[in-house]
């Protein structure tokens, strides 16, 4: 065990997704959405009402989440992007203060479509070694966009393993069971869990995405469409998005079964977020990358067990993406090495 960590040193569990605004939250105000799991989360912990993806697309968010730096001091274009090995992640900072760290899920930040074409070719072939942020344990891949049909990667095999079923509910599958059979069992973990549900396709598990199909749902008020084809086709993507969303809130609440079962929960800390929002037809837009609340606007759910008096609080100021790095290290007691723009939120937590 590192100086850095001792027996009480608090786990750490990230569940990171891809294109989910606040505003679908039952706890950020959507009457519509299906979330008491992750509803349960905010109220067991800290919600922060005014967080912001800084640049809302998944590349920049990744790369400012992982090393802590502006995605322009890289010149980060977009999507289509490979990080260096040379950048200084998160893992680095957990493994050298004696954490095991382990990723499992998306991992975009090696190239994307532009260095390995469709999805389905990206989806089959390996992140290497170098180009893994130095994760101990890797279960991943760089992206699919096809949850009914996702492959990962263990370590440095370069043979794809299918994920069966549902993408969310096989990759909370993988991170559980490497947490209970595989892991190094004397040091603290930081887990990092990346799902791309709800992210487009809009594809949700067969028995949510029939019970979603003619529900009522309730439009914004800047909602905006040019035609009725338009219109309709809005309305069923904004539904299949919803039962996405239950889906993942199911999982977040097997993840909390997960951890009382494995007598984790009193030392785990749980951080619930997502890289950026989605229009789905507000002020007439549909994706992310534009400067308006339904883009820009995330959750962060911080539930950290050994603070239960601050059950239930709500934090007003404004977040940005850069606040995540030093404050994943906050929470874990650690600082990072070098100096970085965002701040540590840990205290407000």
């Amino acid at each position: 065990m590192s100086e850095r960590t001792s027996p009480s040193s608090p786990n750490l569990i990230v569940v990171l997704c891809d294109q989910l605004r606040r505003q679908a939250i039952g706890c950020y105000g959507d009457a519509d959405a299906v979330t008491p799991h992750i509803d349960r989360l905010a109220s067991d912990g800290v919600r922060f009402v005014n967080s912001c993806s800084t640049y809302p697309i998944c590349v920049p968010f990744r790369f400012t989440m992982m090393t802590g730096h502006y995605a322009h001091t890289r010149l980060v274009p977009g999507i289509e992007w490979r990080m260096s090995p040379a950048e200084r992640t998160l893992a680095d900072e957990f493994n050298e203060a004696g954490y095991e760290t382990v990723y499992v899920g998306k991992w975009h930040l090696d190239g994307g479509h532009g260095r390995m074409g469709s999805a389905e070719q990206t989806n089959l072939t390996p992140v290497r070694r170098p180009y893994q942020g130095r994760w101990q344990k890797w279960l991943g891949f760089e992206l699919r966009n096809g949850p009914h049909d996702t492959w990962y990667f263990e370590d440095d095999d370069p043979t794809p393993k299918r994920i069966d079923g549902y993408q969310t509910d096989g990759l909370f599958d993988l991170a559980m069971d490497h947490l209970r059979n595989g892991r190094d069992k004397s040091k603290p973990f930081h887990l990092l869990l990346s799902v791309e549900p709800p992210h487009p396709p809009y594809e949700a598990p067969t028995d949510l995405e029939a019970a979603w199909a003619d529900r009522d749902i309730q439009l914004p008020l800047n909602f905006r469409a040019d035609s009725d084809e338009t219109r309709a086709r809005l309305i069923a993507q904004r539904r299949t998005y919803y039962a996405m969303i239950e889906n993942l809130d199911s999982n977040v609440e097997r993840l909390h079964r997960f951890l009382i079962d494995e007598g984790l929960e009193q030392n785990t800390i749980v951080v619930f977020l997502s890289d950026h929002g989605e229009l789905l037809g507000a002020h007439g837009l549909v994706s992310k990358q534009q400067p308006f609340e339904e883009s820009v606007g995330v959750p962060l759910i911080v539930f950290d067990p050994r603070q239960p008096d601050r059950a239930g609080s709500v934090i007003d100021e404004p977040t940005c993406t850069e606040d995540l790095f030093p404050t994943f290290l906050g929470l874990a007691g650690l600082q990072p090495r070098d100096q970085l723009p965002g701040r540590d939120l840990s205290g407000l937590v």
